[in-house]
């Protein structure tokens, strides 16, 4: 080996020994680099198809549940323009502290303690939702409620004004433009409501105008029974709007902030303040 080497230049001799052992390197190397990559590319895809496969596993939506649910927040959006609306309009209604008082029988009445206090638990059915027992326990009342004060606001409309123009000639246009403005918008709110019903498969409930006592209800009135009317109309409309907006805005038990907490606290006050029915069969005995 020594006599095969002698003559050779010992630099050229090291350069060309690192030459043949870099040519040896590199093809390992290489392919140990395209490998990584290789496998650098396939690992993006099995992460997404580990997740895809994860996401198939998750239990899918109960389609019922979501019909119930988007019925209710279609009719709360509804409910809260309507209320929006009403009390921007009501404003400009010119009202007398003098007539302020009163609570006739014709005034519709809603009980809201015992809507918002109403056991879901208990009146469960087979494979029905929380959201379809409150719906199917809700929607009917709302209804109810709703088409009383159209038959209050179109008797408000058609009433006879015994009264000089001056000086309630103003008063009559302003009242005229929002009894039809609010009118419209309780036609447009029990369309929703009675759609949305449809939409979940439920009947829309049977009103019937004969039960509501409206016989004290005169249609001919003078200025002062005509503003002690409206004002109590348009308060009993707009406490009603307020309650039924809280409470599909404040689940029960959930104050979610300090005006869901007071409108809580009042109905739990008023249902405190009930007498026992032991207590009262008691005193029908005495």
């Amino acid at each position: 080996m020594d006599v095969l080497l002698t003559g050779f230049p010992k630099r050229l001799l090291v350069a060309l020994s690192v030459l043949v052992i870099v040519m040896c390197v590199m093809p390992v190397e290489a392919r140990s680099v395209e490998h990584k990559r290789r496998h650098q590319r396939r690992q993006p895809e099995n992460m997404a198809q580990l997740t895809k496969d994860m996401s198939s596993l998750k239990r899918p939506r109960n389609p019922s549940v979501e019909h119930y649910k988007n019925a209710t927040r279609k009719i709360m959006k509804k409910l809260k323009n309507t209320r929006r609306f009403f009390n921007q309009e009501r404003k400009v209604l010119n009202e007398s502290r003098e007539y302020r008082d009163g609570m006739p029988d014709w005034l519709p009445a809603v009980n809201f303690v015992d809507i918002h206090f109403h056991d879901y638990k208990s009146s469960r059915r087979i494979g029905g939702s929380i959201w379809e027992r409150k719906f199917s326990y809700q929607m009917p009342k709302l209804y109810k409620s709703l088409k009383e004060y159209e038959v209050i606001f179109q008797m408000l409309r058609d009433v006879e004004l015994d009264f000089p123009d001056d000086p309630f000639n103003n008063y009559k246009i302003v009242r005229q433009r929002l009894i039809s403005n609010t009118l419209h918008r309780l036609y447009s709110s029990i369309a929703e409501i009675t759609e949305s019903m449809a939409a979940v498969n439920m009947a829309t409930p049977p009103f019937d105008r004969t039960r509501m006592k409206l016989d004290t209800f005169q249609m001919k009135v003078d200025a002062t029974q005509c503003l002690k009317n409206d004002y109590i109309a348009f308060r009993g409309y707009g406490n009603l709007l307020n309650n039924w907006y809280f409470e599909f805005r404040c689940p029960r038990s959930k104050k979610l902030n300090k005006r869901c907490a007071a409108y809580e606290d009042k109905l739990k006050e008023k249902k405190d303040s009930r007498r026992p029915r032991n207590k009262i069969n008691m005193l029908f005995m005495s």
